[in-house]
């Protein structure tokens, strides 16, 4: 699942969750169930960014301690 088609489903599990919630009430097993679904399509958003922002921080790291490397070889 790529990140575009995760937020789409966020989207449309975040309103068939309100649907829902207006149809039956908040108190209704159904709408709990369906807030589940929806933490977990959000864990896993939360995940994969913290996940692709470890990775560009890395990326970022190891790319100044290359340019610090270079610059001490230079001298």
């Amino acid at each position: 699942m790529k990140w575009q088609q995760l937020e789409e489903c966020i989207e449309e599990k975040r309103k068939e969750l309100n649907d829902l919630a207006k149809e039956v009430g908040l108190k209704d097993r159904r709408v709990l169930t369906k807030s589940m679904e929806l933490d977990r399509l959000l864990n896993k958003y939360s995940d994969w960014k913290y996940s692709y922002c470890r990775q560009q921080s890395v990326l970022q790291s190891s790319q100044i301690q290359e340019k610090q490397h270079e610059l001490v070889l230079s001298y």
